[in-house]
């Protein structure tokens, strides 16, 4: 990847989708929702409004990219060159997501515990099969979008900061990886820190790579995973009072 020359426009995305609006959701946005009960017509409401911001955000960053003549490979669309290494990683961090998974459904006490806390603290998660079809549209958006945003804008605006070496790239990649946890708070501070290695393990592909396609892809998977997982198990009571009927 080439080093990108930052100009006044990066500095302003950067500061309203790096800070102004994470800010804005962790302390107004974010407060408000795990206070209410959601009905499906406010869930796809979620779903599709948070989409169309964050595809917004996206052609803001594609189009500045236009607007300054720089490569789109430069932005992570190119053929990933792989390595032993960035397998690795690729491959680690699927197992740690299994890993994660098994953990939190390994018996029936903790799935009572994992469907409290989703209840509580992301209260808009799919319920029923309808919702998870709407689910897997915030699937699809986030993994494009927010890779494109958080690792494919983020970390070469802090590469263009950095010098490039390895000290330079930690910090291109943990200062976005920060930031991006920090949005997710609301899921608690156990999910912020296994956030945070993923994207740290997604940043560390993006840059050996020079690729986005593998962290979205892996993106898309988890959430839609998540997703079905969440409407297994948010909607059980739903199904065992159908059986009995």
């Amino acid at each position: 990847m080439n080093e990108i020359a930052l100009n006044t426009s990066d500095h302003i995305l950067l500061f309203i989708m790096g800070v102004v609006l994470p800010l804005f959701a962790v302390f107004q946005s974010q407060p408000q929702i795990k206070e209410m009960e959601f009905s499906t017509s406010e869930k796809l409401q979620i779903y599709y409004g948070n989409g169309i911001f964050q595809w917004i955000g996206t052609a803001a960053i594609i189009a500045l990219w236009w607007i300054n003549s720089r490569f789109y490979t430069d932005l992570g669309f190119g053929w990933p060159k792989m390595s032993g290494l960035a397998w690795g990683l690729t491959l680690l961090s699927i197992a740690l997501y299994a890993l994660n998974t098994w953990w939190e459904l390994r018996n029936e006490e903790k799935v009572q515990q994992t469907k409290e806390k989703w209840e509580k603290d992301i209260p808009f998660l799919p319920a029923d099969g309808r919702e998870y079809k709407h689910f897997l549209f915030v699937a699809f958006t986030a993994g494009v979008c927010e890779e494109i945003i958080f690792r494919g804008f983020f970390i070469q605006y802090f590469l263009a900061w950095n010098q490039d070496n390895l000290i330079g790239n930690w910090l291109s990649i943990l200062i976005p990886g920060f930031l991006f946890a920090f949005g997710h708070i609301y899921q608690g501070h156990q999910a912020v820190i296994k956030i945070m290695l993923m994207a740290i393990i997604f940043g560390w592909i993006f840059i050996l790579t020079e690729s986005l396609w593998i962290p979205i892809v892996l993106h898309i998977l988890v959430d839609a995973v998540s997703g079905y997982f969440a409407m297994r198990i948010l909607g059980s009571e739903e199904v065992v009072v159908e059986s009995e009927e």
